[in-house]
């Protein structure tokens, strides 16, 4: 069945609904688990210039969001899952369906939503596009108190 697990995180609380519905999916199935967080430079880019400000120091942010790969890495390797984390950046639909195939996932969960606002606008519905174009199940989680 399900062996390797990819899990994008955003790090919004949809997406971590959906990375601890991972953690538990991976545990009774036992499958390894990636989490991957990308930054979208353009899109933040593109964000700043609509806001009038911009992206000075990438490495700044890139320190920022270590934290909680570390976190949700800890969490898996406390109850003996495999686990993988990968801290990039690019267009992140690409992203993820490059990781799919390069690193041969069979199964794919992700929240149904990430970011609101301004960010959504300028990203669009990445767990949408990412349905359509996977060639893997898309398990995908809504997080109703969010």
């Amino acid at each position: 069945m399900f062996k390797k697990i990819l899990c994008p995180v955003d790090f919004s609380d949809t997406s971590m609904n959906a990375a601890n519905n991972a953690i538990n999916f991976s545990l009774e199935i036992k499958a390894e688990i990636t989490f991957i967080h990308i930054i979208d430079i353009q899109a933040l880019q593109n964000i700043g210039d609509l806001s009038g400000g911009g992206i000075n120091d990438i490495n700044l942010l890139i320190e920022e969001e270590k934290p909680v790969l570390r976190k949700l890495k800890d969490e898996c390797e406390k109850k003996g899952i495999k686990v993988k984390t990968v801290l990039t950046h690019g267009e992140p639909i690409s992203v993820i369906l490059e990781t799919i195939k390069e690193d041969g996932h069979d199964l794919i969960i992700m929240g149904t939503h990430g970011k609101t606002g301004l960010t959504r606008l300028v990203l669009g519905s990445i767990a949408e596009n990412v349905i359509r174009k996977s060639d893997i199940p898309v398990l995908l989680y809504h997080c109703k108190k969010c």
